[in-house]
């Protein structure tokens, strides 16, 4: 059931005495209805979840650009009150990020995140060709109606056609500004100001977000950053996700930081987290581990 917080409509799942409640984000042209194969796994580990529909994400998108977005979801978490625990997907993970900046959360987790603008973001070359269809659109400022080709290609590459094809027809059109401001002004982000456990879930085969990116931004942040190998953009409907929606809600009800200052497991070794943290701790205090890192193309 749908309920309204300030600007925007949430569906609200699990105890309503829940001693945590996540606030979760999708990305860009989905809906609430990307978390509904996790939302049992959230109930199950006692956290109460709200899931917000995000500014301009309607059959007939609003012109609405970032900074909106980011505006429209502070005004609903005034109005849900508390410290929750804030959840992005994609592009929710970047408002996530930007809010993190401003207010105070138990803690906040990033699933196959949209970095901030310090990482460099490369588009995915299997999806440039679909790519080009949205073009016109983009320079004529109209919502972009994003096919099923290009969707199939970069987010919905590791669903089962079937499944696949249900949830095309449940996404809508990309606000234009929206995407320009994604494209070309990711805001940068200052970690400092983010005083919270942060984690960073990524799937290796992630078609759209990068894992080496989003590694990056678990160093950024030096947060618990979790790696699936077998999973890719939009891990809860994909198979294998059960894993990833068990593992996040359990850190949800109870967000850790990592136990080490640094994992020096992947590479390369120069990024922004890397040399950030190199001046805030200090050359002696790194350490070489992959704590943190989920690595298993096996079953539950």
């Amino acid at each position: 059931m749908s309920t309204r917080f300030g600007p925007l409509d949430g569906v609200v799942h699990g105890p309503a005495d829940a001693p945590v409640t996540a606030v979760l984000l999708h990305g860009i042209g989905l809906g609430t209805w990307l978390w509904e194969p996790w939302l049992p796994h959230f109930a199950a580990a006692g956290v109460r979840t709200v899931a917000l529909g995000m500014p301009g994400h309607d059959a007939d998108p609003a012109p609405v650009g970032f900074a909106d977005v980011v505006a429209g979801v502070e005004a609903a978490l005034d109005a849900i009150g508390g410290t929750p625990v804030l959840v992005g997907h994609s592009m929710g993970g970047l408002v996530a990020q930007v809010l993190a900046t401003r207010r105070r959360f138990a803690g906040v987790a990033l699933v196959c995140p949209l970095p901030a603008g310090q990482v460099r973001v490369t588009p995915p070359r299997r999806g440039l060709r679909g790519g080009l269809s949205l073009v016109r659109p983009f320079l004529s400022g109209a919502p972009l109606r994003v096919g099923w080709d290009l969707y199939r290609s970069v987010g919905m590459d590791l669903i089962d056609e079937a499944t696949a094809r249900t949830l095309h027809a449940r996404v809508v059109p990309w606000p234009n500004r929206l995407c320009r401001d994604l494209l070309f002004a990711r805001p940068v982000v200052d970690p400092a100001k983010v005083d919270v456990p942060v984690l960073v879930a990524l799937g290796a085969r992630d078609a759209l977000v990068s894992w080496q990116q989003a590694r990056l931004l678990g160093d950024l942040y030096e947060a618990v950053t979790w790696r699936y190998d077998d999973l890719g953009h939009m891990p809860p409907w994909e198979p294998g996700g059960e894993r990833l929606g068990r593992d996040l809600a359990a850190w949800v009800a109870q967000p850790s930081r990592p136990q080490v200052l640094e994992s020096e497991g992947y590479g390369p070794a120069e990024g922004v987290g890397h040399e950030l943290r190199r001046q805030r701790r200090g050359e002696e205090m790194k350490r070489r581990s992959a704590y943190g890192q989920k690595r298993s193309a096996r079953g539950p």
